[in-house]
Parts: C-alpha cells; structure tokens; sequence
C-alpha cells in the first residue's frame, strides 16, 4: 500500500504529465464509493458545497479507501481555513476552494493547508492510522486545485498559476457562465465563454499547471483538458440505466 505521502506526489506527477480521471461525489454513499474505487479512476473529490458530504463521511472514506491506489479530494464548503483544515484533518488527499478570486485569497488557500512555518493551518491528527495519515512523518504538501468560477477571478488566472502549491486550474463552468450573463444551457455555443477558456488553455500551457472540468471525456479530451471529471455519481447511474434501456 502506498503512503498518504506518495500516493499525493504520485497524483501529481502524472497530473503534470498526463491526464488523470475521477468522479465528483455529491452523496456519501459508502458502498458506491467503493465500487468506483475499484474502476480505474485515478481520484474522487467529494463535493461538500454542493452535496450531502460531511466532515465524518470523509474520515470513513478515506479510512476505507486507504488501501486503493486512489486519491480523494475535497471541494470544501467555502474557501475558509476552518473547513479547508477539516477535510484535510479527516484524511483527504487535497481540496478544491470555491470563492478564490484574487491572488491574495489563493495564497491563503495554500497557507490553509500547509502547515508552519509554510503556511497556517493547525495541528490535528482526527485521521491518525486509519486513513493512512500517520503523524509528523506523513506531513505532506497536499494537493491544491484553484477553481476558476467567477468573471473577477478570470482576471486573476496568471497569478493563480503562478503561486508556488498551486496544483492546477478547475474551471466551474456553470458558474462561471453564470458571472459572465451566459445561461447554462448555452455553454456548449457560448463564444464568449469559449474565448475565456481558451485563453485560461494558454496560460496553463505557459506555467505547466494542468487544467479540468467535468463532462464527458472523449469531448474533454478533445478539447485538451487534463483533469477529466464525471459531473457525478448520478450520472454513472443515469447513463448505465440508459445503456441497459437501449440495448
């Protein structure tokens, strides 16, 4: 089994290298959970903004997914360093924080999950042992995904990118198309939209950072996304019903 230490570094190579795969979660159901810890997925991010997840749905995940060669993320409820601290405290491999829109708030994302003298966060050993974060020896730089969902923060993309603990750029499509007068339904004909997410593609070519969304892979692929994600757990439900219902 790996450590917590290598399965995050390892995560982040082939982040940085390739293209990795995952499924966001909005309930935290245990036995689905498992199941799409024995695909190929390369991570799951709990959503705690927008789903169901709770702080001790993430200690049984992540207990429970100890011994995969998975990673488990956490979109936390907001970008606060309490609940940033939470997740990490409960075992999660790293976190992806709404409401960053400016380069001092995405410093202080990356302050919030490293400990001193690196950064702020507190001491809490909640997951000792079971989730595989065993103490001062496993103290690592956890993973850290700047979401890129507001009009303001698209001013900001360059120097999100550019701050050192800064993993990748995750772009909230919805509502980010909401921040620029564009309905949801339209995001697929959007030029505006288009234009933005092409010149975000630049910049994340220019620093290296690699760049996701949730969709359907082919398409993301296609596109030149490196993070692909299934929008959730539904949707592996809705599409299986569906394939069954067509055959």
């Amino acid at each position: 089994m790996k450590s917590r230490s290598e399965k995050i570094e390892s995560f982040r190579n082939k982040s940085r290298q390739g293209t990795v795969r995952g499924v966001r979660i909005i309930y935290g159901d245990l036995a689905t959970v498992d199941h799409i810890a024995q695909s190929e997925m390369d991570f799951i991010y709990l959503d705690q903004q927008h789903g169901t997840v709770t702080t001790r749905d993430i200690y049984e995940i992540t207990a429970m997914l100890a011994w995969y060669d998975i990673v488990i993320l956490v979109r936390t409820p907001d970008g606060s360093s309490q609940s940033i601290g939470l997740a990490l405290d409960a075992g999660a491999h790293g976190v992806l924080a709404p409401e960053i829109e400016t380069e001092e708030q995405a410093i202080d994302f990356v302050r919030s999950t490293r400990f001193p003298p690196f950064g702020d966060r507190s001491w809490g050993e909640f997951a000792a042992g079971t989730s595989g974060y065993s103490g001062s020896d496993e103290i690592s730089n956890p993973i850290c995904w700047a979401l890129i969902e507001s009009k303001t923060a698209l001013g900001q993309v360059e120097k999100f990118a550019l701050i050192d603990g800064i993993d990748g750029l995750y772009i909230g499509r919805f509502d980010l198309a909401l921040s620029m007068s564009v309905s949801p339904k339209d995001i697929a004909n959007s030029e505006l939209l288009r234009a933005e997410i092409e010149n975000i593609f630049q910049i994340a070519q220019a620093t290296g950072k690699p760049i996701g969304t949730s969709g359907d892979f082919s398409e993301l692929k296609m596109q030149g996304f490196r993070i692909l994600t299934v929008r959730s757990e539904l949707d592996l439900l809705s599409n299986g019903l569906k394939k069954y219902l067509h055959d």
